[in-house]
């Protein structure tokens, strides 16, 4: 099944730009986004994922992927404890030493694109030689209107690192060069997966597994001393943030270590984006009984990498989540992604997500 966002005629990209230029009207295009299937890029390649961020700048989106490599995944479901628990570590079946994703091969893949059909790889933003040794993990990439830079957060677990790092780069591709290391913000919140947050009025926010949101200083590149914090009903990870109609959002899930099935998504809103934030429940666990061992637990059978907009006609956004369907692909570069647009009711309650084979989402040519 197909969910269709708005019903309009579909056009080409080429078509869509000449009938804009023709007519100086909104034009839009309709793209199908698969969840069974990897787009290819341009130069007919499977694009390579892993944990992912989305940069939409310049009238484009950028994608960020950390390329953990080409070997497969691993399915802990008929571990002891079920499909989350194992994390790589004494696996029910024999797996590559490559598999797990703790290593340090890891290197990220930049990915441009307007209309989220014609992919280009850009090619590494960030190479082995530009970081320290060791394991590398959540690349996320916001632009600093201040300091003219593309500032690059990771989570860095190298042999004497603590806290993040961070890279910057006068370009969206890079390549994007180490800055700061060992980035200790406030809070109890721990290091691990996490997002950050651009306001409406360029300030910048950091919320990580713990929970803790702290804003960031003026370049992006250190925390102050002002945050909040609140906590899911289970122990979760993978925070995603955004704004919707003056409303802050954060969606978090249960512990995933890149396992097969994916988690909760746990809805939480405030009216500032330190807080305080209101539980609003899960809309990512199917009805039936929850079986550990088994991988569909959970609708999407993902774990969220990112929520951004997209710019339709009309002036209509659409809010898309992006998830990553860990062990589904032929191998760990190129797992499966999850895509939704999400739904929200009237009073701006996130409506339960549905399992869709693809998506379709109208973007404005000319946003």
């Amino acid at each position: 099944s197909a969910t269709t966002i708005f019903i309009m005629a579909v056009f080409t990209l080429k078509e869509c730009l000449v009938s804009f230029a023709l007519l100086h009207t909104s034009a839009a295009m309709m793209v199908t986004l698969s969840n069974i299937k990897l787009p290819t890029d341009t130069g007919g390649e499977l694009i390579i994922t892993g944990e992912a961020d989305v940069l939409y700048y310049d009238n484009a989106y950028y994608f960020y992927f950390n390329n953990w490599g080409p070997c497969p995944g691993v399915n802990c479901c008929d571990s002891a404890a079920g499909c989350a628990s194992c994390c790589f570590d004494n696996p029910p079946h024999p797996m590559e030493p490559c598999s797990n994703p703790y290593g340090l091969n890891h290197t990220v893949q930049v990915y441009k694109t307007t209309d989220l059909d014609t992919w280009v790889n850009m090619g590494v933003a960030l190479p082995q030689s530009s970081r320290a040794p060791g394991i590398f993990f959540r690349p996320h990439v916001v632009y600093n209107k201040l300091t003219k830079m593309f500032v690059m957060w990771y989570e860095d677990r190298g042999s004497g690192e603590s806290g993040y790092a961070i890279a910057q780069s006068p370009t969206p591709q890079g390549p994007f060069n180490t800055t700061h290391v060992n980035v200790q913000l406030t809070g109890h919140g721990r290091i691990g997966d996490y997002d950050v947050f651009i306001d409406d009025d360029g300030k910048a926010y950091h919320v990580r597994t713990g929970f803790d949101i702290v804003q960031l200083d003026e370049n992006y590149t250190g925390g102050t001393t002002n945050h909040g914090s609140f906590s899911t009903p289970k122990p979760s990870e993978g925070p995603v943030m955004f704004k919707r109609d003056g409303k802050y959002y954060i969606l978090a899930g249960t512990g995933c270590c890149a396992c097969i099935g994916g988690s909760t998504i746990y809805v939480f809103v405030a009216d500032s984006p330190l807080g305080p934030y209101n539980y609003l429940g899960d809309v990512g666990s199917n009805p039936t009984k929850f079986d550990p061992h088994s991988p569909n637990n959970y609708v999407t059978k993902a774990q969220a990498s990112a929520v951004f907009k997209v710019f339709g006609s009309n002036g209509e956004t659409t809010y898309l989540w992006m998830g990553n369907q860990w062990a589904t692909g032929p191998s760990n570069d190129h797992t499966l992604l999850y895509w939704y647009p999400m739904q929200f009711t009237s009073n701006g309650t996130v409506e339960q997500f549905k399992y869709e084979t693809q998506v379709t989402v109208d973007i404005n040519c000319t946003a």
